[in-house]
This record gives structure tokens, C-alpha cells and sequence, in this order.
């Protein structure tokens, strides 16, 4: 006779193989649609710091995992290049801000006198650029092209604490090639604000771009951001 020992183990075993099974299944599915987290390395050795001409650069250090920007009326970025074309479904990160950003409503912030940010993460979407000849374009644009492994003509960026409501879009004042989006922030227990902002549709991308500025509205602040995942 099985004691209800042996069938209360069996019944566990069963139950653990079933488990395993699914675990399997839902690992094998993410896989196959492309939906794998990927915490991308925030050390200096990762990106390329790119200034632009005549507007002076944010001073950006790298400190455990962590990106500090001291922007002072001033602007430049972080550009990561992917070695492959990724599909990117949701972008996640940690940030926090101190200082004063100089934007007075939503109108401002669709203007260049009020281009500016707390923090954006743009994510550099793969496509064929407009044909330029090399002598019109700007060196920052050279530089960018040189840098990215894989060419690309457009660039959407999540900002937190915009003055438009999260889930609000908008063009750049400075290029159509760039989507605004405003992205919603929850405040965490430690200090920092986490974000996670989920695409319609998955972006096929080819490189990070990340900065803050403040040359447009003469802001003088500190940001920082860590925790940055691709999905």
C-alpha cells in the first residue's frame, strides 16, 4: 500500500514538473519574439561623448553603475552604438533630478527657447538617413553616423517630468526625424524615480543616446540616471 507520504511527495514532483514545463514554454516564447531584458552597462567605456559646436558640454561622470550629469546652460550627449539591429519593446531606468529646469508649460517645451530636460533616454531607431554630402553636415552629425554601426534616420526620446502629460507626444523643434514622448515616473522608496514606458509596437534600434540640457532655457541642474533596461 503507498503511504500518503509517497503520494504527497509524488503529487509535489508532478507539480514541479509542470511548473519547469511552463517555465520552459514562457522562456522559450520571450526568446522567439525578441523580448529579452537587457541592463545596459552605464561605464564611461560604453559611450561616446559627443559635444556640439559653440554650446558649451554637460559635465558627465560615472560613479557605481550611476550617470551624473552637472548640466550649467549647457548641452551634450551620451551616444551608445549596438553591435546588432535589436527590437526594443519597453525601456526602464532610475532617475532623479535636483536644481532648477527653466520650462514654463507645454508650449514652451515644444519651442527650442524651451528645448530643454531633466534627463532624456533616446532610443536611435535603424533606417536609411537623407543623403547629405559629408561638408553640410554638422560634426556632432559626422561623428554620430561614424560611431553607429548601423545607419539610422530617426530617434524618439523619453522624458520624465515633462511639462506635457505622460503618454503625450510631440516633434522636436530642431528635427521632424525626432519624437518627443512625455513618460510617467513613480516615486521609489530610496529617492530615485522609476519609469517604464512600453512601445505600441516594438522599435527596431540601433544605438542609446542619452543627456540633459539646459542651454536653451539657461538651467542649471544635476540628474542622474542608473538601472537602465532594454526589453
Amino acid at each position: 500500500m503507498v503511504s500518503n507520504t509517497t503520494r504527497e511527495l509524488y503529487a509535489t514532483l508532478l507539480a514541479l514538473k509542470r511548473m519547469l514545463r511552463i517555465f520552459s514554454w514562457l522562456c522559450l516564447m520571450l526568446v522567439s519574439s525578441g523580448v529579452i531584458a537587457e541592463q545596459v552597462v552605464l561605464q564611461k567605456d560604453y559611450f561616446e561623448h559627443i559635444h556640439f559646436r559653440r554650446i558649451q558640454p554637460t559635465v558627465v561622470s560615472f560613479n557605481d553603475a550611476v550617470i551624473n550629469f552637472d548640466v550649467h546652460k549647457s548641452s551634450s550627449f551620451l551616444l551608445h552604438a549596438f553591435e546588432e539591429i535589436r527590437p526594443v519593446n519597453a525601456v526602464s531606468f532610475q532617475w532623479k533630478a535636483s536644481g532648477m529646469l527653466n520650462k514654463t508649460s507645454r508650449y514652451h517645451e515644444k519651442t527650442r527657447a524651451g528645448d530643454d530636460a531633466w534627463l532624456r533616454v533616446g532610443l536611435i531607431i535603424s533606417g536609411e538617413p537623407e543623403l547629405v554630402p559629408e561638408p553640410l553636415l554638422p560634426r556632432w552629425v559626422i561623428k554620430v553616423r561614424n560611431t553607429l554601426k548601423h545607419p539610422s534616420d530617426r530617434m524618439i526620446y523619453l522624458i520624465p517630468d515633462a511639462q506635457h502629460d505622460p503618454g503625450e507626444s510631440w516633434r522636436s523643434p530642431f528635427s521632424s526625424n525626432i519624437d518627443m514622448v512625455a513618460v510617467d515616473s513613480q516615486a521609489t522608496s530610496d529617492g530615485w524615480n522609476q519609469v517604464r514606458y512600453v512601445f505600441a509596437e516594438p522599435r527596431q534600434a540601433v544605438g542609446l543616446w542619452i543627456m540633459a540640457d539646459g542651454d536653451n532655457t539657461a538651467s542649471i541642474f544635476n540628474s542622474q540616471i542608473r538601472n537602465l533596461v532594454l526589453e
